[in-house]
C-alpha cells in the first residue's frame, strides 16, 4: 500500500534493532522462532497506522514508535497460535513457526512475542497505563473474536448462531478492534482530545469491518493473478463467510437446500465452486457484500472527517482509506 511505505522502512529498521539486542538471543530455541515470526515480512498495517495517527496531532511521530512496535509484535503473537489452530502451513509465504520447528515451541515462542509486546509498552512512559488498558482490553476482544471464529466453525449452516449479526460481530473483535485500537492508541500519544481519539477508533473499527468483508468477496471473485493464490478457498474448506450466510438468506427453499448439501461436502473440484458461485449470483450476493462494503467505508469516512484537524493533516489517512477501497489482493 503506497500510504504506508514512509512508515515501512522506519518500522522494520526500529523493530530489527530490538530483536537483535544481545537480550533476546538466549535461549536461541525460544528466540529464533521470534525473530523468525517478527522479521518475515508483512506490510505493518497497524504499526504505520499508530504513527500516521500521532502524525495527525504531532509532527514528532517517532514518539510513538514503541507503541507501534508493541502493537505489530502483539499482532505477530496472534498469527503464531491463529496457525496453528489453523494448522495453516504458510504465512507470508514462508513455513508457519509451529511448521518449521514444532507446536510446542510456537506456543512457548508465541507468548514471548506477547510478552515482548508488553516490553516495548513499557517505554511509553506517561502514556502507559491508558495504553495498557487499551491493549489489554483488545486483546481480550481478539480472543473473543477468535472464539467466535470457532463456534461458527464448528455450526452447522442451519443453526441460529450462523447469522449476519454474528458474522459482522466476528470479524469486528478478530481484526477490527486491532486496527481501530492502532489509531486510538497513536491519537492519544500525539495528544489528541478523547472525542478524537475515539472517532480514529470509530474510523478503524468500521474501516477493519470492510477489508475483511472485500477479503470474502476477493477469495471468491478476485483474480490469482493479482491475489496471488487459488480462488475459492472459502467455499472448498466450506467457510461461514458473509456471502454463503446472505445467500442463504436470499435463495429460495430448494436451493438453499442445494447450498447446504454443497458446505457438507468435502468435494473440492471446480465443479463445486462453480455450483456454489452459480447459487451466489442467483442470491446476489456479490453486489449485496459490495455494497456492504461501501456502506462500511462511508461510516469510516464519516468519522474520519469529523477529527478535529484540517483536511490536509488528513491527507494521509484518506489514501490509505482510499488505498483499501481499491485494493484487489
Amino acid at each position: 500500500m503506497k500510504s504506508l511505505k514512509p512508515y515501512q522502512t522506519y518500522i522494520n529498521n526500529e523493530l530489527i534493532k530490538r530483536i537483535d539486542s544481545p537480550k533476546y538471543q538466549t535461549p536461541k530455541g525460544l528466540y529464533e522462532p521470534c525473530a523468525y515470526i517478527l522479521k518475515n515480512g508483512g506490510k505493518r498495517v497497524r504499526a504505520s497506522l499508530v504513527l500516521m495517527a500521532t502524525k495527525l496531532f504531532s509532527q514528532n511521530y517517532s514518539q510513538a514508535i514503541s507503541t507501534a512496535l508493541a502493537f505489530e509484535t502483539f499482532h505477530n503473537f496472534t498469527l503464531i497460535h491463529d496457525d496453528i489452530m489453523d494448522d495453516a502451513s504458510l504465512r507470508r509465504g514462508q513455513q508457519t513457526v509451529h511448521v518449521k520447528w514444532n507446536t510446542n515451541t510456537a506456543i512457548l515462542s508465541g507468548d514471548a512475542v506477547m510478552i515482548l509486546a508488553y516490553t516495548f509498552f513499557e517505554e511509553t512512559q506517561e502514556y502507559m497505563p491508558k495504553l495498557f488498558n487499551l491493549l489489554n482490553t483488545t486483546a481480550l476482544e481478539v480472543c473473543e473474536g477468535q472464539q467466535y471464529d470457532i463456534d461458527l466453525e464448528q455450526a452447522d449452516l442451519t443453526d441460529s448462531i450462523v447469522s449476519e449479526r454474528m458474522y459482522i460481530r466476528m470479524i469486528e473483535l478478530k481484526t477490527s478492534v486491532l486496527i481501530a485500537a492502532c489509531l486510538k492508541a497513536g491519537a492519544i500519544i500525539g495528544g489528541a482530545s478523547d472525542k478524537d481519539a475515539d472517532l480514529l477508533y470509530e474510523f478503524g473499527r468500521n474501516l477493519g469491518i470492510a477489508f475483511q468483508l472485500q477479503d470474502d468477496l476477493l477469495d471468491t471473485y478476485g483474480e490469482v493473478q493479482t491475489l496471488g493464490k487459488k480462488i475459492g478457498g472459502d467455499i472448498y474448506e466450506n467457510k461461514k463467510t458473509f456471502l454463503v450466510i446472505k445467500a442463504l438468506e436470499k435463495l429460495p427453499s430448494k436451493e438453499s437446500q442445494n447450498l447446504i448439501a454443497l458446505y457438507k461436502s468435502k468435494d473440492s473440484s471446480q465443479s463445486k465452486y462453480k455450483d456454489v458461485i452459480k447459487l451466489f449470483d442467483m442470491a446476489a450476493v456479490k453486489e449485496i457484500t459490495e455494497a456492504c462494503v461501501a456502506e462500511y467505508f462511508s461510516r469510516a469516512e464519516m468519522c474520519l472527517s469529523k477529527v478535529s484537524v484540517s483536511h490536509d493533516d488528513k491527507v494521509e489517512m484518506y489514501n490509505f482509506l482510499d488505498d483499501l477501497k481499491q485494493r484487489n489482493f
